[in-house]
C-alpha cells in the first residue's frame, strides 16, 4: 500500500484565490480504488497586481494584450512564488507533506486544430525549492499530445467518486468556465472496477462575464457578484432578447462535444461588448448583472437540452445535479436550472452522498492526480474523447525528498501492475 500526503494546488479561470487541499491519498489492497481523507482547505487570494497582469494577457485581442517573452519568462517565476506564498500563508506544516501537485495558472489553452497547445504557469522549480518538496505539475500536456483536449479534467473524478448504479447524475462545475459531467448508470459503484461511463464537456461561461461585468460596473471595486445580491435585484428587468440573441449568434454552443473553451473565448472583451450595449439601452447595473447571469444559467439548460438528454433512453430524465465552483453559491443560477429541469434534484456537491466541499474540489482532484502521475498510474478516459489512448499525467519535478517518494512508491507490490483508477472513496 501506498499512502502520501498530498498538497493539491490549484488556480482557476477566475484569477481570485489559490485552492490549497491538504490530502491523505492511499492505495486499497488488491484493487484499483484509492482512499482519500481531506485533512485541509484553504483559499489564499492571489496577488491583485499579479492577477490584473494575467487578466490582461488572457485575452484574444492581441494589442491589448501585448507582451514580450521576458514578461512571461519573469511571470512564470513569479507564479511560482505566488503559488509557493500560499503554500505559507495556509497553515500547513511542511512537516506534513510529502508531495505537491501544482496545476499552476492556465494563461493560454488551444484545444483544437492541427497543432494543440496549452500553456499553464507557476515555475514547479520555484515550489520545490522554497519548500523542499517534490512537485508534480503540468497535467494537462499530456492529454493534449495524446489528441485529446486537455480539460475539463475533472470527469474522471466525478465518475470515480458518484458513479451509481441506477441514477443519472449530473457534476456542473461552475467556475470561470462551466463544464458539466454526465454519470450515466454504471457498474463503477462496484469495488475494484475501473470501467466507466461518463461524458464531460465545457458549457461555456460560468463566473468569466459576471466577474467581468462586475469589475467594469464598479471601476474595479468589485470582482464578484456575491451570493447573487446584485443579479437578484435585476431579476425582472432581464433582457431576455439579449441573451437569446448571444446564445444564438455563439457558435461554440451549436458545438458537439467533446469540447472545451476559455478566456480565449469567452473574454474580458466580450463582457464589456454586453455591459456597453446594455448600457446604451438603458439598463442600469443591476438588470446588467442579472441579464449577464442569465446567459451563464441558460448555455448550461441548453447544454443539458442537446447533449446530455439525448444520451439517455426514451423519456428519461436526470436524477440529481451537483453543482461546485463559485456558481454553487449564485442562487438565481440554480433557481433557473431548477425550473429548466423540475424532475431534477439541483443540490451543492456538499449534498453529495460522498460529502466535498465544492470549492476544494478541483485541488483534490490534482492532488490525486499528483499521487497517481508518481504512482505511474492512468485515469480513465470520457467516453465521447476522440481517443482512448491511455496517459500517465503529470511532470515530476524533484525535490529534497524525492528519493524518499520513489523508495515507498517503488517498493509497492501494486507498482508494476499498469493500473487505471478505480473508485475514490472518500
Amino acid at each position: 500500500m501506498v499512502a502520501l500526503r498530498v498538497l493539491g494546488l490549484n488556480c482557476g479561470t477566475s484569477i481570485d484565490g489559490i485552492d490549497v487541499a491538504h490530502c491523505l491519498i492511499s492505495t486499497i489492497e488488491s484493487s484499483n480504488d484509492v482512499k482519500i481523507d481531506l485533512l485541509a482547505y484553504t483559499e489564499v487570494a492571489v496577488n491583485p497586481d499579479l492577477r490584473s497582469q494575467v487578466l490582461r494577457l488572457c485575452r484574444p485581442n492581441q494589442t491589448g494584450a501585448a507582451t514580450s517573452m521576458a514578461e512571461i519568462c519573469d511571470l512564470n517565476f513569479a507564479l511560482g512564488r505566488e503559488f509557493a506564498r500560499a503554500i505559507g500563508e495556509s497553515g500547513i506544516d511542511l512537516e506534513n507533506v510529502d508531495l505537491i501537485a501544482s496545476h499552476g495558472q492556465t494563461l493560454w489553452h488551444q484545444p483544437v486544430g492541427e497543432h494543440r497547445s496549452t500553456l499553464q504557469m507557476a515555475e514547479p522549480a520555484v515550489i520545490a525549492r522554497k519548500t523542499e518538496r517534490t512537485v508534480v505539475s503540468g497535467f494537462r500536456v499530456a492529454e493534449l499530445a495524446a489528441g485529446r483536449q486537455g480539460a475539463p479534467l475533472a470527469g474522471f473524478f466525478e465518475a470515480a467518486l458518484l458513479s451509481h448504479p441506477t441514477a443519472t447524475r449530473i457534476i456542473q462545475n461552475i467556475g470561470g468556465i462551466g463544464n458539466a459531467t454526465l454519470l450515466l448508470p454504471s457498474p463503477k459503484s462496484q469495488p475494484g472496477s475501473s470501467r466507466t461511463n461518463y461524458l464531460a464537456f465545457d458549457t461555456g461561461p460560468g463566473n468569466v462575464f459576471i466577474d467581468a461585468a462586475m469589475r467594469i460596473l464598479t471601476n474595479g471595486n468589485q470582482h464578484y457578484d456575491h451570493n447573487g445580491e446584485v443579479g437578484a435585484k435585476g431579476e425582472l428587468e432581464i433582457d431576455k432578447a439579449l441573451v437569446d440573441d448571444y446564445l444564438n449568434q455563439e457558435p461554440y454552443f451549436q458545438l458537439d462535444p467533446p469540447k472545451t473553451t476559455g478566456r480565449e473565448l469567452f473574454s474580458d472583451d466580450i463582457a464589456r461588448s454586453l455591459v456597453d450595449r446594455m448600457k446604451a439601452e438603458g439598463k442600469g447595473p443591476e438588470a446588467i448583472i442579472a441579464t449577464i447571469t442569465r446567459i451563464t444559467a441558460e448555455s448550461i439548460a441548453l447544454a443539458y437540452e442537446r447533449f446530455i438528454l439525448p444520451q439517455l433512453n426514451e423519456g428519461g430524465s436526470v436524477d440529481d445535479i451537483y453543482i461546485c465552483g463559485g456558481g454553487a453559491y449564485n442562487p438565481n443560477i440554480i433557481k433557473h436550472l431548477q425550473a429548466r429541469f423540475p424532475k431534477s434534484r439541483i443540490l451543492r456537491l456538499d449534498d453529495a452522498p460522498t460529502k466535498l466541499n465544492p470549492s476544494a474540489k478541483e485541488a483534490v482532484m490534482f492532488a490525486l492526480l499528483g499521487f497517481l502521475g508518481v504512482c505511474g498510474r492512468t485515469v480513465p478516459i470520457a467516453t465521447d474523447s476522440e481517443t482512448i489512448d491511455p496517459a500517465i499525467l503529470g511532470v515530476i519535478t524533484p525535490g529534497n525528498n524525492y528519493w524518499d517518494i520513489m523508495r515507498t512508491v517503488v517498493h509497492d507490490a501494486g507498482f508494476i501492475d499498469d493500473g487505471v483508477l478505480g473508485r475514490i472513496l472518500m
